[in-house]
């Protein structure tokens, strides 16, 4: 049953959308596209009412981010520019109000008027929103999160414009709606007791002499500027009628006085729906310009020393130190590619997916969402600090790899359900789960960053004893009966909790031989010890995933695919994405590490998957009934490590237009994947399942790492690096998106030699040559230029001809320039 505050909220909302044309009310674009094809049918396994669900936005969890480098809270910024600070109890919005017609034009909804939106540069998390009606009266709202005073507190900032795009005279108001709900919804309360999102404001008051607002018991915005009106709303008589709501409340009030009720304080004990409206009267004479300013304090501040250090600067001088710092950060520091015209949103959407990760960073500890996902996850994190590191962040991976994870590794002498507790990386998640493949990557992360890092930073050394080799203990005496890891739910995308799955076995596989190898690399008495561990954990997994293959086979199964464990012999569906793994991000194959009837087996599963499973993106029914934006990424890049650059190049390009869908004409999001992509926003809701779907957070922090690996190795990646260390150069460039006179680049990347490299790639079609110039490379390492633009006729190095046996150019170490003319 539902709860009364979720049947009130539901009400409120679907009679104020249904009622729209006679009172107009702010009602939330999740909210829309819900009542825009609604379903009674809801998810009952997580919610117990509808209304439960709805309240929690289920379904459509779209919206666009602001928020500081390493620090706690980020601020949400909604379809129509409204600002949701993630751990505060009211959703700010601005619209537009003429007293003298009582027109109330709000950017909710599609009859206010049109509403553009856009990040302000890739590199630049500011959000722009701007709002025009059809009077001719425009807004602009530029929305960002900075820090201010000596102790470097967060505040989210709202700069509002107000002018006349026609020079033509204009007055009214400029309002804002202070509101309980906001784009990620208004309580999230499940069976399972959570209640991460309530944003139930029962409480609520203006403080004029102050110019602030108060909510709950917290802070809400202040005012730069006094408002000339306010009305503050809530639920003096304590009604159950749905239709009090919409009767006393300021929009009400505005559309039929002229004004609101002058309030200031209010309450609700029913509903939690308090709200308020203040209002600014401009009036504009050709160019003239009307700006409001409004702080959010997002961080810890109380009395009245903290208000002034709040308002000590002008919104000017932040908006500027918050574009110089980013600036420097994201274009003075880390990797730059460059790419042509045809692809240069790539490299804006790379520097993006890094601010992303940089503000999901919690004093170096990165997670991997905003609100639901504002949380530690050894696999998430492992994945997200191996993408700063290469990305160029190589401070923040530090700290996540050498301060976080050894915070969960565990040394108590108990038990996680079948297995010790001793050297088990984990916490609350990763326990309570079973989540056995966090040991794997764990070592995996913490191996990969110690090469990159170099052999004078001693980055695995520091970590040897004991995160290192009692983690890789851990793996070898923690396995079932046959060596295969035990059954659990590590990622639950891939099947049911109760059954094993080889994404754990092919992790840990991958850690443990980052283990022996980093043991190797600091002369450890047990490097035997964990290649004995490596080989034992080789050939179980090796077994298990020829003796399901083999049972297929026996069965009739015509196709060759490796499903998601071997409790799940025939079982052919969108689950076995978790094979893609074992080229992205484990790099099985390079050396065939399983043997070439897996490593064959991998391949042939990669092509089952695409043809069944891929409409533009990954379709994974099994699970979500969702698109899944980072499952996409990670098949496009097993992809380009399997030689199959067409592949890869579709599926990115699909991947990329996820990140900014459109609904309706109106963007749902400005450069960032959800954990999932909803088949209704995906398809401009031609496409609507007839049973829930799973939706995630936004922007998910593992879906920006994978873009940020994909397109660095799309540049370049290595091979062997162990005993024949080689980089291939563009593997993943296609020639149409390198026209004559434009340039392939990028600059002193790091790599897992622990020493930069650099190219530029120069392509002359009409002389049908390629020239590159290694501008910075690790020493006693060879390149390979697999040539994309047609079959290699000849090749030279520094002058001297290259012997040509195939398409894969083979570049001896210490070159500085080489050709390739194809035919």
């Amino acid at each position: 049953m539902a709860q009364t505050h979720e049947w009130m909220f539901y009400e409120v909302m679907w009679r104020s959308w249904a009622g729209r044309a006679r009172i107009p009310y702010p009602v939330p674009w999740w909210a829309q596209q819900a009542f825009r094809r609604w379903s009674d049918a809801f998810d009952a396994g997580t919610y117990d009412s509808k209304e439960a669900a709805f309240a929690s936005n289920a379904l459509y969890r779209y919206w666009s981010m602001v928020g500081v480098k390493d620090h706690r809270q980020e601020s949400l910024v909604g379809q129509a520019g409204e600002i949701e600070p993630v751990y505060d109890k009211y959703c700010l919005s601005f619209f537009l109000f003429d007293p003298r017609t009582g027109t109330l034009r709000l950017p909710q909804l599609p009859e206010g008027g049109g509403v553009e939106q856009r990040m302000e540069a890739p590199h630049l998390p500011v959000v722009l929103t701007t709002f025009r009606t059809p009077e001719g009266v425009e807004f602009v709202q530029r929305t960002f999160t900075t820090t201010v005073g000596p102790r470097q507190r967060d505040v989210t900032v709202a700069r509002v414009t107000v002018g006349s795009p026609t020079g033509e005279a204009r007055e009214g108001l400029l309002c804002a709606a202070l509101m309980p709900a906001g784009p990620s919804g208004f309580q999230r309360h499940d069976r399972d007791g959570h209640t991460i999102t309530d944003r139930r404001l029962t409480w609520l008051r203006h403080l004029p002499d102050e110019r602030r607002v108060e909510t709950n018991s917290g802070w809400g915005p202040v005012f730069d500027t006094a408002p000339d009106l306010y009305g503050v709303y809530g639920n003096p008589d304590g009604s159950a009628d749905p239709d009090a709501y919409l009767a006393h409340s300021p929009f009400h009030d505005l559309v039929m006085g002229g004004k609101p009720n002058g309030a200031l304080a209010a309450e609700d004990q029913v509903a939690g729906l308090c709200s308020a409206v203040f209002g600014w009267h401009f009036r504009l004479a050709r160019s003239d310009v009307f700006e409001v300013g409004v702080r959010l304090p997002v961080d810890r501040w109380s009395g009245p020393a903290d208000l002034a250090e709040l308002r000590a600067e002008p919104v000017e001088r932040l908006e500027s130190a918050n574009r110089d710092f980013w600036t420097a950060k994201l274009l003075g520091q880390g990797v730059q590619p460059r790419l042509p015209r045809a692809v240069g949103h790539l490299p804006g959407l790379f520097r993006q997916a890094r601010s992303q990760l940089l503000i999901l960073s919690d004093r170096g500890e990165i997670h991997p969402g905003p609100t639901v996902y504002d949380s530690f996850w050894i696999r998430d994190a492992s994945v997200e600090a191996t993408a700063c590191s290469l990305a160029g962040d190589t401070a923040l991976a530090g700290h996540q790899l050498g301060t976080h994870h050894p915070l969960r590794f565990n040394q108590g002498r108990g038990r996680i359900g079948p297995c010790a507790e001793y050297g088990f990386y984990g916490g609350p998640h990763e326990k309570d789960a079973h989540e056995w493949d966090s040991n794997g990557q764990a070592l995996w992360a913490i191996g990969r960053f110690d090469r990159t890092s170099g052999p004078g930073a001693g980055f695995g050394a520091k970590l040897y004893v004991p995160y290192v080799r009692d983690a890789a203990r851990w793996i070898r005496d923690n396995r079932d009966g046959v060596g295969l890891l035990h059954p659990g739910w590590s990622a639950e995308h891939l099947g049911e909790s109760g059954k094993r799955h080889f994404w754990d076995d092919l992790w840990a596989l991958a850690g443990l031989y980052e283990a022996a190898r980093l043991a190797e690399r600091v002369g450890a008495a047990e490097t035997a010890e964990l290649w004995a561990a490596y080989d034992d954990m080789a050939r179980a997994t090796g077994d298990a995933i020829r003796w399901v293959i083999g049972e297929q086979r026996s069965h009739g199964a015509w196709e060759t695919y490796i499903p998601t464990g071997p409790d799940d012999v025939g079982r052919l569906d969108s689950t076995m994405i978790g094979a893609a793994a074992y080229f992205h991000p484990l790099r099985l194959h390079m050396g065939s590490k399983l043997g070439d009837e897996v490593d064959r087996a991998a391949r042939w599963t990669l092509d089952t998957m695409y043809a069944r499973f891929v409409t533009g993106g990954y379709r994974h029914e099994a699970a979500w009934n969702a698109y899944g934006p980072y499952l996409t990424l990670q098949l496009a890049h097993a992809y380009l490590l399997a030689g199959d650059p067409g592949r890869a190049d579709a599926l990115l390009g699909w991947a990329v237009g996820a990140a900014s869908p459109v609904v309706a004409g109106r963007p749902a999001a400005l450069g960032a994947w959800n954990e999932q992509q909803a088949f209704p926003v995906a398809s401009d809701f031609a496409e609507v399942p007839g049973r829930p779907w799973y939706m995630g957070d936004m922007p998910h922090g593992w879906a920006a790492a994978e873009y940020l690996l994909l397109l660095r190795d799309i540049l370049f990646f290595e091979a062997d690096e162990d005993h024949d260390p080689h980089v291939y150069i563009a593997p993943g460039v296609r020639p149409h998106w390198v026209p004559g006179g434009e340039r392939v680049a990028v600059d002193a990347a790091p790599t897992l030699f622990g020493e930069p490299f650099g190219y530029r790639l120069t392509h002359d079609p009409a002389q049908r040559t390629v020239t590159v110039d290694i501008t910075r490379a690790p020493e006693r390492v060879r390149f390979v230029y697999p040539c994309r633009f047609g079959t290699v006729r000849s090749a030279s190095a520094d002058g001297r001809q290259l012997a040509v046996t195939g398409d894969d150019v083979r570049v001896p170490a210490g070159t500085v320039q080489f050709t390739v003319a194809y035919g």
